[in-house]
């Protein structure tokens, strides 16, 4: 029952562990861990590990499960994934510890959608039909074809910084634009909310760092 219960893979984030307490009290499920963990003996030890749909859990009961980790000499990550996957399309959400800045070193094909709660940073292309969400900041690295929505629980505040900008679409809090056809045609843009409007513009390092320190002021 405790392999049911408890379920390990390993990705290059670190060890994923789903739990299924469906069925099962939490009590059964903390044995089945400390069943799985012990069996185990030194193969796990100073891995990372993270758990997969954090929310079935209560804040207390989360709290003994990583005491549970700790025990055994496993360290928390920093990222938490998971995916649902459906027919050729997943969705892929992620949820940085504390609301912080998580780099992602490849990019987002069609029907992927990447959630994230701070600011997301993708080192690659964003394709036509893939999306991007965060509570934060969206930074670019790539040609931007796809959807991008940057202040998603409401921050006006928020911006978004791309290469090659030719967005279907873009967000900052609860305002909506659509990118002009030649807006692409320089290297770095960077789409705020002026006047209760997004605005796209050429990237300019010092007027950017100047109108940060003037917002945090």
């Amino acid at each position: 029952m405790a392999k049911n219960i408890v379920n390990i893979k390993g990705t290059p984030s670190g060890l994923v562990f789903y739990f299924d307490n469906v069925e099962s009290g939490f009590g059964q499920l903390c044995a089945a861990l400390e069943d799985k963990l012990l069996s185990s003996g030194d193969f796990f030890i100073n891995a990372d590990y993270i758990i997969d749909n954090p929310q079935q859990f209560t804040t207390e009961e989360l709290a003994v499960v990583e005491e549970i980790m700790a025990k055994y000499h496993l360290h928390r990550g920093k990222v938490m994934p998971h995916e649902l996957p459906s027919d050729e399309k997943y969705e892929v959400i992620y949820q940085t510890a504390g609301g912080n800045s998580l780099l992602v070193t490849k990019g987002i094909r069609n029907g992927q959608r990447l959630s994230v709660r701070g600011n997301a940073v993708i080192m690659g292309d964003i394709n036509p039909g893939g999306e991007i969400v965060a509570t934060g900041n969206i930074v670019v690295m790539g040609s931007c074809r796809g959807v991008l929505h940057a202040g998603a629980e409401g921050d006006d505040n928020c911006y978004i910084l791309a290469y090659n900008m030719l967005a279907q679409q873009l967000r900052i809090g609860s305002h909506v634009a659509t990118v002009p056809t030649d807006a692409g045609t320089t290297p770095l843009k960077l789409a705020v909310v002026q006047n209760n409007t997004i605005v796209l513009m050429d990237y300019i390092p010092s007027q950017f760092r100047e109108s940060m320190a003037v917002e945090e002021g």
